[in-house]
């Protein structure tokens, strides 16, 4: 039986599966069979670290059974997606932010990070211990890393926050938050499956 590259998704903030589901169920002609996986940003369990633990339990669980794993994160999963990456660096083939912040960023004004992470401590939990091991990252891990963001504005996430260097940072040719995540996903998804499927050079 050949082995499979299973692709964990991570959304948002709303935890919405059944639309990240149906936006990429075309990966599997590509060989990629997507997981899509909600961390529950606004359940009772309010600290991200629990949240965590379980994802890391998911990704050992996937590589004993001899499986190759990848994490997709979008928006407030892309911190998620590379908070999971860093414990597991070996296990995991692939990373890729899709419009998130990964960064605190802005502390004042529209953006800032406060006002964006009110409505979820563990996504403001997340954030910060993204932001920390990024910091940590070689340039051996951040070419397993890629960033996409919008190119016309995103009215959620700092430009700033979303990129790391040494990664594989693109922009989508698209603007607003949602329809960025749904084109990078969808219509302007071949970058990203691209980036999955290809061998990884260190």
């Amino acid at each position: 039986m050949s082995l499979k590259h299973k692709v964990i998704l991570i959304p948002g903030l709303g935890d919405r599966t059944r639309l990240l589901e149906w936006a990429v169920g075309h990966w599997r002609r590509y060989g990629l069979e997507p997981i899509v996986y909600a961390v529950g940003w606004r359940d009772e369990e309010n600290a991200f670290r629990p949240k965590l633990k379980k994802l890391v339990a998911l990704i050992d669980q996937i590589v004993k059974n001899g499986d190759k794993v990848s994490f997709v994160g979008t928006s407030a999963g892309g911190s998620a997606a590379l908070n999971a990456f860093m414990q597991r660096k070996s296990k995991i083939y692939k990373v890729i932010n899709v419009c998130g912040r990964l960064r605190v960023g802005p502390t004042t004004g529209f953006l800032s990070f406060d006002s964006k992470t009110k409505s979820s401590p563990a996504f403001a939990e997340s954030v910060r211990l993204c932001e920390r091991g990024i910091a940590q990252l070689s340039l051996p891990d951040r070419r397993k890393i890629m960033t996409m963001r919008a190119m016309f504005g995103d009215e959620l996430v700092p430009p700033e926050t979303a990129v790391i260097d040494g990664a594989l940072n693109i922009q989508i040719p698209i603007g607003e938050h949602m329809l960025s995540i749904g084109a990078a996903l969808t219509i302007f998804s071949k970058p990203l499956i691209t980036y999955l499927v290809s061998r990884n050079k260190v």
